[in-house]
C-alpha cells in the first residue's frame, strides 16, 4: 500500500497567483513552508502555506492580512522580509524573503559554537528584535528552527506567526492584537515563565527566549534539555537552569552574567530593552572583559541564575489546565501527583538564611499597602531578635528596602539567603486575609504554608499569629516561642497601631517624596489617637530625618530631633527612640552620643545590624579605631552568612589604608551576594587603591552591568583616570554626577576629570565650584566632618583659592590628624600651590602611614616634581 498523501505531496509544482512551490524547506505551527518561484520578479521566495482552519473565518483573516501588513514594514538585515498575503483554493499563504543557508538549528546538531560566535550572532538576533520591538511587535516563538543563518554570516529571524502586536500600534491600523491565537502559543522549551502563567506578554518574553538561544549556542543544549512535559513545565517557572559555565568551562563569567540576567524569572529583573542587551553583547569582548566604555559615560576615594508571589498563585491553575487540555506539550494526570507528593514534606535547611519579602496586598487602597509594608517590616524585626539562635540569620528590613528587594531570586542574589518568607494580604470589609509561604530559594520549593483571617480591627492578633507561624514555619527550637522579650507594640490602641504599621510601610519606599508625607501624617494619626506613643515618635523623627536628608531643609532636621527626644522621653528602653537619636547624632557630628545611643540599643536589642554599624561608625569618626573594628567583627560573627558585615568592615580597613585587607572584605561580599552593586563597585575603591587599575575597571563594568549608580560610575571614572584615559572618564563621572548631585567628591573628580583633558581645563571651574557649594553646605549641619572638610580644600585649591583652602584643610587635620587620606589632600592642596618641601613632607606621611607608592607615582597632580630624587626616593621606600 502507498504511504500517506501529505500536504506537502498535494502543493509541490502548483502555483499560487503568481508564485509557483517547488520544494518544502520546512515546517511550524500554523503550517508548511516551501521554496518557491516569485515569476514577476524572477526570484526565490519563501511560501509559507497555512495548515486549514489556522484561520477561522473571514474577519480572522482580514485581521491577519493587516498584521501581515504590518509586518510586511520591517525592513532589517536581521529579519525575513514579509513580502505578500494571498488566499487561493481556500488556502491562505504568506510569502516571504527567501534566505539560503541553514537553521540555527541545524547548525547547533554540530555542537556548540565558541564564544565570540555565539555573541556575534547574539548581537544580530538583537539587532534584528529591536527593530520589532520598536515596530511594536513581539515574536514569542524564538528558537533555534525559527533563526535562519546565511552562508556569508548573517542571522534572520524567521516566521512571525505568533507574534503579539502592541494594542496603540494595531488600532492605528485597525488590527487585531496577535497573529495567531492568544491561547498558549509557543514552543514550551522556549517559552517564558509568564507565556506559562497567562501573564502580559512584552519585549521581555523575547528576551527570555534570546537568553535561552544564546544560552544553547554556548553549550549545546537548552536549559532543562532532559525534561519533559510537566517537569519540564515545572522547571521553567522554578527552577534555575545549570550555569552555562558548568557546561561550558571555556565561557567567560561575563557572558555567563549576561545570559543569566536574560534568564530571569520575572520579567522586571531581566534587561528591560533588546537594546539594552545588544549593547551589553556589542561591548562585550570574549574573554571576561568590555571592549570599550557605553556612551552613557561613570570611588577614587571610595566608596543570578524568578517568579514573584503575585504570578506563583497562577502556577497551579496554568498546570493543572494544561493537564487537562494537554495543549501542545503531551501532559498526563499522574505528572502532577508526583509533583504534588515531591513538595508534601521537604526538610528545612539546617542554617537558615532568611529574608522577609513584602506582603502582596489586593483588594483594597493605598492604606492597605502601607499596612502591608508597615507588617513585612515589624515582622522582620522580631523575627531578627531571635537571631542569637546562630542556625538564623534575618536580613534586616532597612537592606531589603533600600536594595528594594521583592523576589526570591533577588533575595539571593543580592543577600545569598536561602529561604524566604512572603505572603499576600487581602482586606475585605472588616475581614482580613493573611496567606505566608516559606520557600527554599535554591529550589524554589514551597516548605511550609499557613493563612489566617481576623477582624481588620485585630491588628495585635494578626501580628502576634503571623509571627508565632513563621517561628514555628522556620522549625526553631520550642523555646524560641516564648517571645516575650520582643518589642512590645508600645499602645493598647489598635487604631493607633494600626496607622504605626501605615508609617512604617510608607518609609519602606522614602525615597518618593509623597510616601515621606503619608509616613509624616499617619504617625501623627497615631498620636492623635495616643499622645504617649513612644513608638510613634520615633517614627515621626525616622520620617523627618528622612525628609531632611532629602531636600537639606534646616526645619526637617529639628523636627526629627524634637520627636526622637520626645520618644526617649516617654519610654527610656526604647530601642526604636535611641536608633533615631543615634542616626541623628552621627548625621550632626556628635559621635560620642551617638556611642551612647547606639550601645543602648544593642543592650535591649543584641542582634540589631543597625546598631552594631552605627556604634562601630562613631567609634571610628571619634578615633577610637580599635573599638570600631571590634565592633564591626562582632557584626560579622553575629552574621556570618551576611554581606553587608563585610562590606562594613571593607569599608572601615579601606578608610585605614589597610587597602588588601579591605578588597578581601568586598570579595567575601560578591561571594555571599554575586549581584552586588556595592560589593563591585566597592572592590573596584580598593583596587584602584592598590595601583591594581585594569581589576578596578572590570569591577565598576561589572557594577554597572548589574545596576548603575554614583559610585559605580564614579570609580569606572577613576580607573580611567588612572590609566590617564581622560577623555573616557569624564562621561563617566559626568553620569555619577547625574545620579547624585550633592555629592561633593563626585563633583571633584568631574572637575579633575574636565581638568586633565586636552581642551577641557575651561569646563573644571564650574565642576569645582560646585563641589565647594554643596561640601560647605553639608559642612553647616555636621562641621565636623574631616572627609568633607578635605573635599572641600581640594576645591578651593583646584580654583587658586589658597585662603579658604587652608583654612578647610587645617580645620579637617585638627579634628583627624592621622587620616591617611587628608594627609594625601594635604599634598595635593599645598603643590597646587607650588609649596614643593610642604608637599614632599605630607607625601613621605603618606608613604610611612601605608598609602600607596603607585598611587603616588600615577596622579597627574605631582608631574612636575618625578625629577626630584626625593620624590623617586619616596616611589623607591618600602
Amino acid at each position: 500500500m502507498g504511504g500517506e498523501v501529505t500536504l506537502q505531496d498535494c502543493l509541490i509544482g502548483l502555483e499560487f497567483g503568481h508564485y509557483r512551490i517547488l520544494e518544502k524547506i520546512g515546517s511550524g505551527g500554523m503550517g508548511v513552508v516551501f521554496r518557491g518561484i516569485d515569476s514577476h520578479l524572477e526570484r526565490e521566495v519563501a511560501i509559507k502555506v497555512l495548515k486549514p482552519g489556522a484561520i477561522a473565518d473571514d474577519l480572522a483573516r482580514k485581521r491577519f492580512r493587516n498584521e501581515a501588513r504590518v509586518l510586511s514594514k520591517l525592513n532589517h538585515p536581521n529579519i525575513a522580509t514579509v513580502h505578500d498575503f494571498e488566499t487561493q483554493d481556500g488556502r491562505d499563504f504568506l510569502v516571504m524573503e527567501y534566505i539560503p543557508g541553514v537553521t540555527l538549528s541545524d547548525k547547533l546538531s554540530l555542537g556548540p559554537l565558541p564564544e565570540e560566535e555565539a555573541t556575534r550572532l547574539g548581537v544580530q538576533l538583537c539587532d534584528g528584535l529591536a527593530a520589532a520591538h520598536d515596530h511594536g511587535i513581539v515574536h514569542r516563538d524564538l528558537k533555534p528552527g525559527n533563526l535562519r543563518l546565511t552562508t556569508d554570516g548573517r542571522l534572520k529571524i524567521l516566521d512571525f506567526g505568533l507574534a503579539k502586536f502592541r494594542e496603540p500600534f494595531l488600532q492605528q491600523r485597525g488590527a487585531a492584537t496577535t497573529l495567531g491565537s492568544e491561547a498558549l502559543s509557543g514552543t514550551l522549551a522556549y517559552m517564558a515563565p509568564e507565556q506559562l502563567t497567562g501573564q502580559e506578554i512584552d519585549a521581555r518574553t523575547d528576551i527570555y527566549a534570546a537568553g535561552l538561544i544564546l544560552y544553547e549556542m554556548a553549550t549545546g543544549q537548552r536549559p532543562f534539555s532532559e525534561l519533559r512535559d510537566g517537569k519540564l513545565l515545572a522547571a521553567i517557572l522554578h527552577d534555575s537552569p545549570i550555569p552555562p559555565g558548568t557546561l561550558n568551562p571555556k565561557l567567560s563569567a561575563e557572558f555567563e552574567r549576561i545570559v543569566g540576567k536574560c534568564l530571569e524569572k520575572g520579567p522586571e529583573n531581566r534587561y528591560q530593552s533588546v537594546h539594552v542587551l545588544g549593547q551589553e553583547l556589542r561591548y562585550f569582548r570574549p574573554g571576561g572583559h568590555s571592549s570599550a566604555t557605553r556612551n552613557t559615560g561613570a570611588a577614587r576615594h571610595l566608596p543570578r541564575f524568578s517568579l514573584d508571589a503575585k504570578r506563583r498563585k497562577w502556577t497551579l491553575f496554568w498546570v493543572a489546565l494544561l493537564v487537562v487540555l494537554g495543549i501542545g506539550v503531551g501532559l498526563r494526570f499522574g505528572k502532577l501527583d508526583r509533583l504534588a507528593n515531591e513538595v508534601a514534606k521537604p526538610d528545612l535547611p539546617h542554617d537558615k538564611q532568611l529574608a522577609v519579602l513584602p506582603f502582596v496586598v489586593t483588594g483594597d487602597g493605598p492604606e492597605t499597602v502601607a499596612f502591608g509594608a508597615g507588617l513585612t517590616e515589624t515582622l522582620t524585626a522580631q523575627l531578627t531578635q531571635l537571631t542569637s539562635d546562630p542556625l538564623l540569620q534575618v536580613v534586616p528590613a532597612p537592606e531589603m528596602r533600600a536594595k528594594r528587594i521583592a523576589t526570591s531570586d533577588g533575595a539571593r542574589a543580592e543577600f545569598g539567603v536561602n529561604l524566604v518568607l512572603e505572603g499576600s494580604l487581602h482586606k475585605s470589609g472588616n475581614q482580613l486575609r493573611i496567606n505566608y509561604i516559606l520557600e527554599d530559594t535554591r529550589t524554589r520549593r514551597q516548605l511550609r504554608a499557613a493563612s489566617l483571617t481576623v477582624a481588620a480591627g485585630d491588628v495585635f492578633r494578626a501580628e502576634d499569629a503571623v509571627v508565632n507561624d513563621a517561628i514555628e514555619m522556620l522549625g526553631l527550637p520550642s523555646r524560641l516561642m516564648q517571645h516575650g522579650g520582643l518589642e512590645s507594640y508600645g499602645t493598647q490602641i489598635a487604631g493607633a497601631y494600626d496607622y504605626y504599621l501605615q508609617g512604617r510601610g510608607y518609609l519602606q519606599n522614602y525615597d518618593r517624596a509623597e510616601n515621606l508625607d503619608n509616613a509624616i501624617q499617619v504617625f501623627q494619626r497615631a498620636l492623635a489617637l495616643d499622645k504617649n506613643y513612644a513608638l510613634a515618635y520615633a517614627g515621626l523623627g525616622d520620617a523627618y530625618w528622612q525628609k531632611y536628608e532629602t531636600n537639606k531643609q534646616a526645619q526637617w532636621l529639628k523636627k526629627s530631633q524634637d520627636s526622637c527626644r520626645i520618644a526617649s522621653q516617654l519610654d527610656a528602653q526604647l530601642p526604636a527612640a535611641h536608633s533615631c537619636l543615634g542616626t541623628l547624632y552621627v548625621g550632626t557630628g556628635n559621635y560620642a552620643e551617638a556611642a551612647k545611643e547606639f550601645s543602648q540599643v544593642l543592650q535591649r536589642e543584641p542582634t540589631n545590624d543597625a546598631a552594631y554599624n552605627g556604634l562601630a561608625t562613631a567609634y571610628e569618626r571619634l578615633g577610637n579605631l580599635q573599638e570600631a573594628e571590634s565592633t564591626f567583627k562582632r557584626a560579622v560573627t553575629l552574621r556570618p552568612h551576611y554581606w553587608a558585615t563585610y562590606n562594613w568592615l571593607g569599608v572601615f580597613y579601606y578608610h585605614q589604608a589597610r587597602f588588601a585587607e579591605a578588597s578581601d572584605m568586598f570579595r567575601q561580599v560578591v561571594a555571599l551576594a554575586p549581584d552586588s552593586v556595592r560589593g563591585y563597585y566597592n572592590l573596584a575603591g580598593s583596587s584602584l587603591e592598590e595601583g591594581r587599575y585594569e581589576d578596578a575597571l572590570r569591577a565598576s563594568q561589572h557594577s554597572i552591568a548589574i545596576q548603575p549608580s554614583d559610585y559605580g560610575y564614579l570609580n569606572l571614572g577613576a580607573a580611567y583616570f588612572s590609566l590617564k584615559r581622560y577623555a573616557e572618564a569624564i562621561p563617566a563621572f559626568e553620569q555619577a554626577v547625574h545620579f547624585s548631585e550633592n555629592d561633593p567628591l563626585l563633583w571633584w573628580n568631574l572637575g579633575d576629570g574636565y581638568y586633565w583633558a586636552p581642551g577641557r581645563r575651561a569646563d573644571s571651574v564650574a565642576a569645582y565650584e560646585k563641589c565647594a557649594a554643596v561640601a560647605a553646605q553639608q559642612l553647616k549641619v555636621n562641621p565636623k566632618d574631616s572627609s568633607l572638610l578635605g573635599v572641600l580644600a581640594i576645591c578651593h585649591a583646584m580654583l587658586g583659592q589658597k585662603k579658604p583652602a587652608m583654612e578647610a584643610l587645617n580645620s579637617g587635620l585638627r579634628l583627624a590628624p592621622d587620616n591617611l587620606f587628608l594627609m594625601f589632600q594635604a599634598a595635593l592642596v599645598h603643590n597646587q600651590f607650588d609649596e614643593r618641601e610642604k608637599t614632599l613632607s605630607w607625601l613621605a606621611r603618606c608613604r610611612a602611614a601605608g598609602y600607596s607608592q603607585v598611587k603616588i607615582r600615577d596622579h597627574p597632580n605631582f608631574a612636575s616634581l618625578r625629577p626630584d630624587p626625593r620624590f623617586q626616593e619616596l616611589l623607591r621606600a618600602p
